[in-house]
């Protein structure tokens, strides 16, 4: 069968829509196809003003009336993108068994029993003409879980069809970094969150250099790292608690980074500032990779920037730091098609989350169905 699915990460930059061959009967799995858009500026700053934390608006604005209107324009920009990636292919809606979508994240704090990834299901599948499954991280989080990573299982399935199930990991580098760790055939998959990647990283490039990123690394790595900031970052509670966990721009965020320079007291150049911040991403990854892991495969869209990945295998020798593409999966198409593979879980009714990453009671099946009949 032929599986869709589409993703907008913390990065929030763009669609990610990836399309997989998948044979449930031996669990085989193919990569097809990716595609990826980018966000127009006037809608990529409205989902930003919408995970600021608390979300301001102007004086009289209807602030729920805001939210829906974003919420249809995104979905409509996940419409357009699964559209675009079917016509590539030269593929009709009823060729395609379902679509998996993940939203836009809002808001992600499990601790108080909720999180919310922004979508319009019913008007996705209206738009495709495809089944389509969202919502996937609610009834994990349901289940006294963390509802997040998501994706263990997925990287489990994939690197078993590629013949790796032992002492190896996967590190998703998206806006925030998260491991899968595999350690033999009968013990349970390890993960989760280990802390900011390219969030911060983004909104300093933006901030101080008006760029979306900092391209390949540049800015970093014509800085310095200052230790004694660095370890400032690194006092944030969420570093010291063990997994299961995860996080979000709820917890580290634009104020959180300048309350953390302001308390460290010092002038800081803005190249040394993002050396730094790359050093903690490289560090929060570090500190959650297990002795035994032998092999890492790096995806998201971190692994483009050959800066934050050179450091990463410099500090994980002698573990063999190598691109997911060795696996035949591109790096950026990793997440969209791991929601394709969780929408298949989802319509043939088999569980998918993870207990042991997520700290949910028990396994589940995930998303909400709505069809496009």
């Amino acid at each position: 069968m032929i599986i869709l699915g589409a993703m907008s990460g913390t990065s929030t930059d763009g669609v990610d829509v990836a399309a997989l061959h998948a044979d449930p009967s031996n669990g085989g799995l193919r990569f097809i196809s990716h595609r990826s858009e980018s966000f127009d500026g006037a809608l990529r700053q409205r989902l930003l003003d919408l995970q600021q934390v608390p979300f301001i608006s102007k004086p009289g604005e209807d602030q729920l009336g805001l939210m829906l209107a974003c919420r249809r324009d995104l979905t409509l920009a996940y419409a357009e993108s699964v559209r675009a990636l079917m016509s590539d292919l030269g593929i009709e809606p009823q060729e395609i068994r379902v679509l998996g979508a993940h939203g836009q994240t809002l808001r992600h704090r499990p601790d108080l029993g909720f999180t919310y990834q922004m979508l319009d299901g019913a008007l996705l599948a209206v738009q495709t003409g495809l089944d389509v499954v969202c919502d996937m991280r609610s009834k994990d989080v349901a289940l006294g879980g963390q509802g997040a990573p998501l994706v263990p299982s997925f990287h489990q399935a994939w690197l078993a069809s590629k013949g790796f199930s032992t002492r190896s990991a996967v590190l998703n580098l998206g806006g925030f970094s998260n491991l899968t760790v595999l350690q033999d055939a009968e013990s349970p998959v390890l993960g989760g969150d280990c802390g900011p990647a390219n969030c911060l990283m983004d909104l300093w490039a933006k901030e101080k250099f008006g760029l979306d990123f900092d391209e390949g690394g540049s800015i970093a790595a014509s800085g310095q790292v200052d230790e004694r900031l660095l370890a400032t970052l690194l006092t944030h509670p969420f570093f010291d608690r063990s997994w299961p966990k995860s996080t979000g721009r709820d917890d580290f965020n634009f104020n959180w980074l300048k309350a953390c320079l302001a308390q460290y007291g010092h002038a800081v150049s803005n190249q040394d500032v993002m050396a730094t911040l790359m050093a903690m991403a490289v560090e929060v990854v570090k500190a959650c990779l297990p002795n035994f892991v032998d092999r890492l495969f790096v995806c998201g869209g971190g692994a483009h920037n050959e800066v934050f990945v050179a450091q990463l295998a410099l500090s994980l020798a002698p573990v063999q730091v190598s691109p997911i593409e060795d696996l035949g999966l591109p790096a950026q198409a990793v997440e969209a098609a791991a929601f394709s593979w969780l929408a298949m879980q989802s319509v043939l009714r088999l569980p998918a989350n993870c207990p042991s990453v997520t700290g949910a009671s028990r396994s589940a099946v995930l998303g909400a169905l709505h069809t496009c009949q």
